[in-house]
């Protein structure tokens, strides 16, 4: 008996099994065939195995965020939620991210039970709402199926569907596993070349895409009613804004007015504009209603006057789409953010439709999710490359006027999220607002210190600069909770001037 060649062939199948083992180890997902009509997906990252629908194409652009799964008919989204670190648990993920729906009257809640699967307890919500077409698939059927690693570690699984929800006909088998190895890069994000008009593209040439700079833009709450104002802080600080904002939503029109006399100052304006209107006396949320077309008259009379503005424009349409405060939110529109996205598009393409080449489009997140929720994260809000020149920043140095809140450098404030965008986003990037206010610390060294550190986030190319104050509702009297006011403090005042004449 040859015992060397008996020993070589089995310490040859030895390292072929365990390559083998090591090769599924080192491979984060696995999507495979289960039967004739399903594939069976593992998530070993995030412990799972679930079986679906074989009609399903699988995307992992954020697979760090989401796994989605769709058809014209169906999405399935599988998310991750991990809350070691936070006050969150199953409860108030279940009760807290379920009340933005309970808010909306768009949505109806048609079920709420647990139900077993492969032994494992999910908790099912089962939600609707009424259909935006008849022309095209619309998914407007919602199911979401929370399972527990633990008290703290969720799984969640999201269906929508053009047609009633049949969940074990899509999802016939969930199962959780151990977790191993780490996830896959997510997606880099990069802009697409747009035909601006001519002095668009001198705009964005000069303080995007060829800025080696910083610039600074401003809002100043006053502007353009009283402008002189503007003027009187300019010669103050020694330093010209080229760019100031403003604020609209769908209850105003356009501000014809204030736009032509920003353009004859010779400022861009950083249009603010938010998909909401008075209805029934009370602000609501018409994204829905837009994507009806109950807004195109709006948005066609809004297209027209920007073309004959003819002039740069810094569009920002429905900035902190991740924060429950705003009413366009998913968490308070059936957590769907597909449909801030396709409201998104609807307008971007109107506009396009309509020969609009003069508005440069800025995607502008908050710096931190809230709820903190997967799907609530930022990314699932991007509508595209096509859709997004510019990537806003926006933090705030708030203070601690308020419980809960600390004074924060720039860095502090920074440095979590813009490096975070960096790496996904090859979009020129600027701080759509920011500024400090003088609860909790030094303001004026915290400007000295905001103009020595700016320049090392060398992506950001425009700040602006937000000159106000916030109130404290809550007191009789007329209370500021955040100064933010630029023109007030004289030290505060020199900090800034001095900071402005380095980026002249």
């Amino acid at each position: 008996m040859n015992f060397k060649k008996i020993f070589l062939t089995v310490t040859a199948l030895m390292i072929l099994t365990l390559n083998t083992v090591f090769a599924a180890e080192a491979e984060s997902t696995a999507l495979i065939p289960y039967s004739d009509a399903y594939n069976k997906y593992t998530n070993n990252p995030y412990g799972y195995e679930i079986v679906l629908l074989n009609s399903l194409k699988l995307n992992e652009d954020i697979a760090s965020v989401k796994s989605r799964f769709e058809s014209d008919d169906l999405v399935v989204d599988i998310l991750y939620d991990n809350f070691y670190s936070g006050l969150d648990n199953r409860a108030t993920y279940i009760s807290y991210g379920n009340r933005g729906i309970m808010k909306n009257p768009e949505f109806k809640i048609t079920g709420d039970y647990n139900h077993n699967f492969d032994g494992i307890s999910g908790h099912i919500m089962l939600y609707e709402r009424e259909k935006v077409s008849d022309s095209r698939a619309d998914r407007s059927y919602y199911a979401m199926i929370t399972f527990s690693r633990s008290y703290k570690e969720l799984i969640t699984v999201f269906m929508k569907s053009s047609k009633p929800l049949y969940i074990e006909q899509i999802m016939p088998s969930f199962k959780l596993i151990s977790k191993t190895g780490t996830m896959k890069s997510d997606r880099v994000f990069e802009p697409v070349s747009k035909q601006f008009d001519e002095k668009t593209l001198g705009f964005y040439n000069k303080y995007f895409a060829e800025n080696e700079k910083v610039d600074f833009g401003i809002f100043e709450p006053t502007y353009p009613h009283y402008s002189y104002r503007l003027k009187q802080i300019e010669t103050m600080l020694d330093y010209e804004f080229p760019v100031v904002l403003l604020y609209n939503s769908f209850q105003l029109p356009y501000k014809t007015e204030a736009m032509n006399l920003a353009k004859e100052q010779g400022k861009v304006v950083e249009y603010g504009l938010y998909t909401v209107d008075m209805v029934d006396g009370k602000e609501k949320d018409v994204t829905l209603e837009i994507l009806r077309g109950e807004y195109d008259e709006y948005l066609e009379q809004l297209a027209e006057n920007f073309n004959e503005y003819d002039y740069p424009v810094l569009f920002r349409l429905n900035n902190e789409m991740n924060g429950e405060w705003v009413w366009y939110s998913a968490h308070l529109v059936g957590k769907d953010t597909d449909l801030f996205i396709e409201c998104w598009r609807y307008i971007y393409d109107k506009f396009k439709e309509m020969g609009v080449d003069n508005l440069i489009f800025v995607w502008n997140p908050n710096e931190k999710s809230f709820p903190n929720y997967a799907y609530n994260h930022y990314l699932n809000y991007y509508p595209g490359n096509e859709y997004v020149d510019i990537v806003g920043l926006t933090a705030y140095n708030t203070g601690n006027y308020y419980p809960g809140e600390i004074w924060r450098s720039f860095a502090e404030a920074y440095d979590h999220f813009y490096y975070d965008y960096a790496r996904r986003f090859k979009h020129p990037m600027m701080i759509t607002e920011f500024s400090g206010a003088s609860a909790g610390g030094n303001k004026s060294m915290w400007f000295d210190d905001m103009f020595s550190k700016i320049s090392q986030y060398d992506r950001i190319k425009l700040a602006v600069l937000w000159n106000g104050q916030d109130y404290d509702m809550s007191k009789q009297e007329k209370t500021v909770s955040r100064n933010y006011r630029l023109d007030l403090e004289p030290e505060v005042i020199e900090a800034i001037k001095r900071g402005l004449q380095k980026y002249k």
